[in-house]
This record gives structure tokens, C-alpha cells and sequence, in this order.
């Protein structure tokens, strides 16, 4: 502590008058500095005091204007009700984006992928997401847009690839269902998240395998290669990769706590992390660790305006429906909250800005509300 009044010499180095008047004016001008001597001391303390909950002290100002617009949900009513109803939105998961602005989207409840406009709008029927040995019955998790040449199926490079909690990769160039192209079911792989991304000369498929707590890597013919690592070597045990996600040059894993069977995620305060990876599967660093965390899944590089400052990501939380929002180190700067209230959305999965024609100040998301159970595709935009 920095002690800002322990003696006052102007006011001892009065030589003026009797010692009588003196002391009066000593006596009064003391009666004055030693409070706010005080006051100046406690504000100082204060300030350094100053905490966000997650060890940043003096944190950045919340913008508190962010408003949740739904676009579509399986019912049109009840606590999430929307304008536009679609039956077959039941848990989306994740979002992928073509170049013309369609959007994609696993309904991991139906085991379809549902495909709208960027205003909820249907535009194409949906297509079926096989299971092994069937053409239909997926259970679909993440999804990518296929911009190489490269992953053929049917004579033709895939246009949206997907991963499955069967433990396989679909994908899709046209026709009405996304076939199977690799099939780790045997292994009990069960892929909760996907990202493409290029590493040296070819591009990569990289499937969250939360059973196995692994990255399992696949290359353009859909071989799975295991000459990629993407170990964290302190993230505790009964952790497991939840999502993957290319930002920039680098891969984000979230990673969320395994059940005993070690096939869904345990919710709770603090149960996740997230690192940062090369294409190569060498660890780059640890990005965040617990503290608004809560099996995270959704995430995404804020778009410039989003929030108080820019080159941020955000993170959504599974768990709780909480969308977090980082620096570039890892920092926690605060929630999406609508005047003091954080925004919540029940089973919070995909989170999505990347999307031709709109604002940035719009990010997608899908939720799986009610224990999974239903469906909503909205929106939250920053309100000015």
C-alpha cells in the first residue's frame, strides 16, 4: 500500500501570527487533509482491487446492447418463439457457409441438414446424413464447406463434409443424402466437432474425438494419418476435445469434461479449456483456462465492431449458454449481456459470422434447447 498523506509540510511550516492562531490553523487545515487523505487511499485501493471474477483486474467496460433475434425454431413458440417454424430443426449443431451465403446446418436430432438463407428462409430440401449401414439415421455434429478439390465422393469434390457421434465423416457434392467417405465406429469414435484447414501443400480434415480424447486427422482421400499430434500435455485427465475450429493459421481446441461412459460432457463452471495448435498437430499454447468456461464448443474470431475493441474470439458455452468473449492472448473481457443480464441460450452449439450480406455486428448461432430436444437458428447483434 502507498501511504499518500503521512505528514502535510506546508501546513507545519506556518511561522505567521501567535502560536495560538497557529495551532487554530493547523487544527483546521488538518481536519480537512487527513479525510481526504483517506478518501484518495481507499480509491487508490479500490482500484487495485478491481476484478472481473477471473483474475483480470481492471477489466475493459461490457458493452451491455447485444439483442437475440431468432430466425427459426422447431415449434414458433414457447420460450424461444420465432416467425419461421421448421419440424426438422431439432438440436442443430453446427453452421457452414458457402461462397453464395447458404447456410448449412447439422440437425443432429433428425439427422438431416437443414439449409436456409440468411434470413431463416428454407431454400433447398434437407439432406439425410447416413449412419453405418444406412442412409439415413446420422447423428451429425460439426460441419465444413469444401472449397479444395480435393475429398471426392460420387466423382466430385464434397461441398460440406461432416463428422457424426456414429464415429463417421459424411459428405456431400449432390443428391438428397451425404454418404459415408471414413468410419472409425468400430473404434467408438465419436466426433463431436470438425475443421478443415491447409497444412503445407494439401488440406486436412480434423475430427474431434471425444471417446478417444484425441484429434483424429484425415487427408484428402479420407485416410486417417496419425503423424499429427495435438497434444496439450497439461490438460488434466477426463478432458476431451469437444470442437475444433480453424481461425487465421491456427487450430482452437475446446476441450469439455467426459462423463464415466465418456461419450457426452459433464456441465459445470469452470469445466473447459481451449489451446491453440499449428496444422501440424504441434501445440502452440494453452488460450484459456476454466473460469467462464463451461463446455465450450462454439467459436469464432469476432468480426471488427463487435465488441469495445477488435482481434477478439469468442467462445460459447454448451453448459450454461453463455457467450464469452477473449483478447488474442487469452484474456477474458466479459460476456454478451443485455443490459446487465448475460444473454443465455439453452444448449448453445454453433457460433457463426462468416456469412456473405450481413453485418458484422451479427453472429449466428443454433442451440439444442431443452436437453436437446428442440431447435432454434437465430442471431445476437450488437444494437446501437
Amino acid at each position: 500500500m502507498i501511504v499518500l498523506f503521512e505528514k502535510y509540510p506546508a501546513i507545519n511550516s506556518v511561522n505567521t501570527g501567535s502560536r495560538k492562531d497557529r495551532g487554530i490553523r493547523t487544527s483546521a487545515r488538518n481536519s480537512l487533509i487527513w479525510p481526504l487523505g483517506s478518501l484518495i487511499i481507499l480509491l487508490v485501493l479500490n482500484m487495485g482491487c478491481s476484478n472481473d471474477g477471473y483474475n483480470n483486474n481492471n477489466p475493459p467496460p461490457v458493452t451491455k446492447n447485444y439483442n437475440q433475434v431468432n430466425l427459426v425454431t422447431d415449434v414458433g413458440g414457447g420460450p424461444y418463439s420465432s416467425t419461421l417454424v421448421d419440424a426438422k430443426l431439432i438440436n442443430p449443431w453446427g453452421i457452414a457457409v458457402n461462397p453464395a451465403g447458404v447456410i448449412w446446418i447439422t440437425a443432429n436430432g433428425t439427422g438431416l441438414s437443414t439449409i436456409y438463407d440468411k434470413g431463416g428462409n428454407t431454400i433447398l430440401s434437407p439432406v439425410s446424413i447416413a449412419s453405418p449401414g444406412h442412409s439415413t439415421g446420422g447423428r451429425p455434429t460439426g460441419i465444413v464447406y469444401n472449397e479444395s478439390t480435393g475429398f471426392m465422393v460420387g466423382g466430385a469434390p464434397a461441398k460440406f463434409i461432416f463428422a457424426t457421434e456414429d464415429g463417421t465423416i459424411a459428405a456431400w457434392a449432390s443428391g438428397a443424402v451425404a454418404a459415408i467417405v471414413a468410419d472409425r465406429s468400430a473404434a467408438h469414435a465419436i466426433y463431436k466437432g470438425l475443421a478443415i484447414a491447409k497444412d503445407g501443400a494439401d488440406y486436412f480434415l480434423y475430427a474431434a474425438n471425444f471417446y478417444a480424447g484425441t484429434i483424429d486427422v484425415f487427408d484428402r482421400d479420407f485416410h486417417m494419418i496419425t503423424t499429427k499430434p495435438f497434444v496439450d500435455p497439461t490438460i488434466p485427465a477426463g478432458y476431451a476435445p469437444f470442437n475444433i475450429r480453424s481461425i487465421g493459421a491456427n487450430l482452437y481446441v475446446t476441450y469439455a469434461k467426459q462423463d464415466a461412459a465418456k461419450e457426452d460432457d459433464v456441465k459445470g463452471d469452470g469445466n473447459g479449456y481451449v489451446s491453440v495448435f499449428n496444422p501440424d498437430g504441434s501445440f502452440v499454447k494453452r488460450f484459456a483456462s476454466q473460469g467462464a468456461l463451461n463446455a465450450p464448443w462454439g467459436i469464432v474470431a469476432a468480426a471488427p465492431g463487435f465488441w469495445e475493441v477488435d482481434n477478439t474470439i469468442i467462445i460459447g458455452n454448451f453448459g450454461d449458454g453463455k457467450i464469452n468473449v477473449y483478447d488474442q492472448d487469452g484474456k477474458f473481457l466479459g460476456q454478451l449481456k443485455k443490459g446487465d443480464n448475460p444473454i443465455v441460450i439453452d444448449g448453445l452449439w454453433a457460433l457463426e459470422n462468416n456469412i456473405p450480406s450481413t453485418a458484422a455486428t451479427q453472429l449466428y448461432f443454433v442451440a439444442g434447447p431443452s436437453d436437446e430436444t428442440h431447435g432454434v437458428f437465430g442471431y445476437v447483434m450488437k444494437a446501437y
